[in-house]
């Protein structure tokens, strides 16, 4: 049985956090296989955390290195505000718009078009922080994902953050799962995803 411990994040595991991206982003399973750009999809879900707020991200690691992480921020508003002010344009210069058809786009074009048309993001004022959260295979189903929530909501509470909110894909029933168990509330959804949020 491998030891797991959390820690704070450092500058050193930003390319272990987006392989971590990418290894989870298709609903917690591997995603390789269906980028041809391995950074893109940690451009948008994890690049700008680690840059805008590193004390709100924390690892997840075993005796092979890490294998998930819990990451967030405190005030969503701001934080939404600097990445298209400040994240975006700095990354979309690396990047072609995609163009064409959007039904036929391929999922590495799905991504890189939200570098150049960000989705609106919802503001919950009630929950105003929000976090992602992923393990490797190797990690899950090993009581850690909620070792790392407990890790992230004492976190939440020592700054007197009083809400959180998450969103995840309608079709990943896993996540859900974990969530409600957790205690964590359904607040809306549609036929792409799922909004969730817990008071603190």
């Amino acid at each position: 049985m491998p030891d797991f411990s959390i820690r704070s994040y450092k500058s050193a595991d930003t390319s272990a956090v987006y392989e971590i991206c990418l290894k989870t982003g298709n609903s917690g399973q591997d995603a390789t296989h269906l980028f041809s750009d391995p950074l893109v999809l940690g451009h948008i879900y994890v690049g700008p955390y680690m840059e805008f707020e590193p004390q709100s991200v924390f690892i997840l690691e075993d005796d092979q290195g890490p294998c998930g992480y819990i990451m967030g921020v405190l005030d969503s508003q701001t934080y939404y505000q600097w990445m298209h002010s400040e994240w975006l344009p700095k990354i979309r210069v690396n990047y072609k718009k995609p163009t064409g058809n959007p039904d036929t786009w391929d999922e590495t074009e799905k991504i890189t078009d939200l570098l150049f048309h960000p989705v609106s993001q919802r503001l919950l004022p009630d929950y105003p922080a929000h976090l992602h959260i992923d393990l490797l295979s190797r990690a899950q189903g090993k009581g850690q994902g909620k070792l790392l929530m407990d890790r992230f909501i004492d976190y939440l509470k020592y700054n007197k953050i009083p809400g959180l909110h998450l969103e995840l894909s309608s079709n990943n029933d896993r996540a859900f799962n974990f969530y409600r168990k957790y205690g964590i509330e359904e607040l809306d959804r549609d036929n792409e995803s799922i909004i969730m949020g817990y008071h603190l």
